[in-house]
Formats: C-alpha cells, sequence, structure tokens
C-alpha cells in the first residue's frame, strides 16, 4: 500500500491560486510533499478536487503527477462501524459527509497517515458553534477532541499547510 499525504479539496482553490503565481505557502508545501512524500487519492477525492478546481492549468498539472506517480490512487476499505459511530455519536462528525473518504484513505496508506485540510470536522465538528477562541484552538493549536481522536485512535493526524510545513520539516 502506498505513502502519502491526503489533501482536502479545501485546499486546491490555495494551491491553484498560487500555483499560477509560482509561490505562497500552499504552492510549497503541496510540491514538496508530493515529491518527497507523494500525496494519496481515491475516486472520491479526485471527483472532488475536480469540482473544486476544473482550471484547465490544475488538470494538466493533476494529471502530470499522476503519470509521475506523486499522487497515487488508493482503493480504501472501510473504517469499521464502532468506530464510524463513535465519531458521529461522541465526537460530532457529521453522518452523512463526503469527509470520511479523507479520513479512509488516509487511514490506508503505510505510515504517513495525515490529512491537510482546513475544515473544522477534522479538528472538533462542535466547536463551529463556540468562539472564537474554541475555534483557534481546536485548528490552529491542533486541540480538538476529534483531531486527538483521530490522532489516537486511527493513527491520523491533521493539519493545515503551516502544520505540515513544520510537521514534515519543509524548508
Amino acid at each position: 500500500m502506498p505513502d502519502g499525504v491526503v489533501v482536502d479539496a479545501n485546499i486546491i482553490p490555495d494551491f491553484y491560486r498560487e500555483y499560477v503565481e509560482g509561490s505562497g505557502l500552499v504552492y510549497e508545501v503541496v510540491v514538496w510533499i508530493s515529491a518527497n512524500t507523494g500525496i494519496v487519492i481515491n475516486d472520491h477525492i479526485a471527483a472532488e478536487w475536480k469540482n473544486t478546481c476544473s482550471a484547465d492549468l490544475f488538470l494538466t498539472w493533476y494529471t502530470d503527477q499522476l503519470k509521475l506517480g506523486t499522487i497515487r490512487r488508493i482503493e480504501c476499505g472501510n473504517i469499521s462501524r464502532v468506530i464510524k459511530r463513535k465519531m458521529i455519536n461522541v465526537y460530532g462528525f457529521p453522518a452523512y459527509t463526503r469527509d470520511i473518504h479523507y479520513i479512509r484513505c488516509a487511514y490506508y496508506t503505510e505510515s504517513v497517515k495525515y490529512i491537510m485540510t482546513y475544515n473544522y470536522d477534522f479538528y472538533d465538528p462542535v466547536c463551529q458553534r463556540s468562539t472564537s477562541q474554541a475555534k483557534r484552538r481546536a485548528r490552529e493549536l491542533r486541540e480538538g477532541r476529534f483531531c486527538e481522536f483521530l490522532s489516537a485512535e486511527l493513527g491520523i493526524s491533521v493539519g493545515m499547510p503551516q502544520h505540515c510545513k513544520s510537521d514534515f520539516d519543509i524548508p
């Protein structure tokens, strides 16, 4: 099974904008990860990426990366029902969301098990109805209950591009 970082579709618009400019944090992180660790996707994630950014330049980059093998499609099994119920009932993860595909994809990599995302649902879904301080603590400081659960139960780390930069020691 291949390794790689799972990149949420909500990162793609920032990546594309910076890709066109040729610089920026997200651009640097995605390019470094694709070259050094790899990016993994499944069919659902690929569809979300294309729905998020269907610009010709992005599609050319995406197709080239697939050919080079820096983006790899993987088949993902399911997460156990017990774990899913816990995610929904205890941590407030949305029951009917395509975001489960990101978790499945990260879970089925060999060792990296990392999701790069801005989405609060991966940090602490219930904090979206909380104070700005709680939101900051959950996402920016990665102290959200669900983020901690993903790490402890499934071995999956979650981070925004700035977290990835430090987590992977990207220059």
